[in-house]
């Protein structure tokens, strides 16, 4: 599917935005445009699509999850710790004609064996904050309007923000349970982690978009693909590669926040974002794939 028309489709999406947005949860929906790009990334890297599972960490309103059944997925799984945000992503789907109304079916899936077969969990991810937050900018970023295109954009490689990190040591997530983390799924369940985190912008939430990718990891056994402000990748590619594992900047965007809560000064803001892609690979095929292309 060509990435216009992707974002077409996308496009149709009866409620892309939160429409009551709790700011405590940094709640700011994943857009057409930029998940038209995740979902073609992850595409032309064969981790997504048919015979593939993906997982939607931090739901929201199930953009990511639609993108990826747009494109033939066979298996999403949405996760979220806001049942009001499930709610959504639910009727999203349904008008989507993902899944079937449950009002109008036995059991609301669609009967289909090549539909992509959909689940929904409730769960709150366990985070300790880890002191400021790196970003330096009250404006939460990565989940508005949003231009950019692979390997360049207007990105940049600022890495000033990596300097207040905490500089605790992270667990690596291979010392991770679903106890500790809060997600009661096992490891590697899935093949394809897609997350658009919190920045970790608001108090208690400092650090909190690694607490995300450390659990997209954990679940992943191919890949995850993550947004993340440009000001912390240098911290962030170091930390990925810390733990053992392969890790790209993907695409670099700028992207338009609009105005959405009361503390916003200005109608629009512009975030330097990062799409990464880190290869997991526990099942040992994904380079070999790569070779065979």
């Amino acid at each position: 599917m060509k990435l216009k028309h992707l974002q077409s489709a996308l496009s149709s999406v009866p409620t892309p935005q939160f429409p009551d947005p709790d700011i405590t949860l940094e709640q700011y929906a994943t857009s057409p445009i930029l998940c038209s790009y995740i979902i073609n990334a992850a595409l032309q890297n064969g981790d997504i699509g048919y015979g593939r599972s993906v997982l939607d960490l931090g739901c929201g309103t199930g953009m990511l999850s639609i993108g990826s059944a747009i494109v033939g997925t066979s298996s999403v799984t949405l996760v979220d710790c806001d049942e009001a945000a499930i709610e959504v992503a639910r009727n999203n789907l349904i008008a989507m004609d993902i899944i079937n109304d449950p009002d109008d079916s036995e059991d609301g899936y669609d009967d289909d064996d090549d539909a992509c077969v959909v689940d929904f969990l409730m769960a709150k991810l366990k985070h300790k904050s880890k002191g400021n937050n790196s970003g330096g900018n009250n404006s939460r970023g990565g989940r508005g309007r949003g231009r950019g295109s692979r390997n360049k954009g207007r990105g940049g490689g600022r890495s000033s923000g990596s300097s207040s990190r905490a500089s605790e040591p992270i667990d690596p997530p291979s010392r991770v349970s679903p106890t500790d983390d809060g997600v009661p799924l096992a490891s590697n369940c899935v093949d394809t982690v897609m997350t658009n985190p919190p920045f970790g912008t608001k108090p208690g939430n400092a650090g909190i978009d690694v607490t995300f990718l450390r659990t997209a990891i954990r679940l992943a056994r191919r890949s995850v693909y993550s947004f993340h402000k440009s000001s912390t990748r240098e911290y962030l590619l170091k930390t990925v590669a810390s733990w053992g594992y392969q890790v790209e900047v993907v695409a670099q965007m700028k992207f338009d926040i609009p105005k959405m809560y009361k503390f916003h000064s200005k109608d629009i803001v512009d975030v330097d974002v990062d799409l990464i892609r880190v290869i997991v690979d526990s099942d040992g095929d994904v380079e070999e794939e790569q070779e065979d292309r």
